[in-house]
């Protein structure tokens, strides 16, 4: 039989374990998971950024963390006119595209105008009556003459779209911003400077090239510094933590064949 230190060290190495495994699971931030929310598509001034990470009410463990949100779109509008009769004979509305190509056109004189229709969610046309404002929203503008049936295509800039984002103190009266990063081209931005035990909030928002501003996202809370339990941090990572479970299990099933056997040959 095997020995009682061999029997404790067994049956301790097996508590162990099955306590781990089930506080790991429940500390989880399983809310990491959920399907993402379909992004909005009517918003006054431009729909917000969509979170990816971290979500509402985060709890992080480290005083550095970095944000992660998605890409915003631009829209626009691409109309041809044949300019002997005013007929419209061409009419796109495109969504992160710079290019349209008109279908076969008869012989005649046209003229084609590019719209900037403001970032996905709202119309920026319907809402701007001012001459000047108009003039500014034409990227281009051009006349066409086709002396053979064709096809006319029409390139134009992309309006390129950076971001803000904004750090607050989540129990001040007056909700400061601590820290305000503009200009930002890459939906990422890590931030080191948390102070443990503290509570913040984070928003961000699209601003284009043309000077107009999107909705902000919701108010994210976030806390630092809360939990200080390994699991939680080992699941930040997804990989690393069933990997780490499924060497441990591996051990397990080989310590318990060993023992196993010497309780057998014994």
């Amino acid at each position: 039989m095997p020995s009682r230190t061999t029997i404790w060290f067994r049956d301790a190495f097996v508590m162990i374990f099955a306590i781990y495994v089930v506080v790991s699971i429940a500390m989880v931030p399983w809310s990491n998971l959920k399907i993402s929310q379909p992004s909005p598509t009517s918003c006054p001034t431009g729909c917000p950024p969509s979170i990816n990470f971290p979500e509402n009410n985060y709890h992080h463990y480290d005083d550095s963390l970095t944000f992660d949100w998605n890409s915003v779109s631009v829209t626009y509008r691409a109309v041809i006119v044949d300019s002997d009769s005013g007929n419209i004979v061409h009419d796109a509305n495109l969504t992160d595209f710079t290019s349209t190509t008109s279908p076969r056109l008869k012989i005649g004189n046209y003229s084609s105008t590019v719209y900037y229709t403001g970032m996905i969610g709202t119309n920026l046309l319907d809402q701007i009556n001012n001459e000047t404002e108009v003039f500014q929203l034409i990227l281009k503008g051009d006349t066409n003459q086709l002396d053979s049936s064709s096809k006319i295509t029409l390139d134009w800039n992309k309006v390129n779209v950076t971001y803000t984002l904004q750090i607050r103190e989540y129990k001040d009266t007056d909700v400061p911003i601590i820290h305000e990063i503009n200009n930002l081209s890459e939906t990422v931005y890590e931030y080191s400077n948390f102070i443990e035990g503290k509570e913040y909030s984070w928003s961000v928002f699209a601003v284009d090239e043309l000077g107009f501003t999107s909705e902000a996202s919701s108010i994210n809370d976030l806390r630092i510094g809360t939990t200080k339990f390994l699991a939680f941090m080992l699941f930040n990572e997804w990989e690393l933590p069933f990997l780490l479970l499924g060497i441990m299990m591996v051990i397990a099933l080989q310590a318990g064949v060993f023992l196993a056997r010497e309780e057998k040959d014994d």
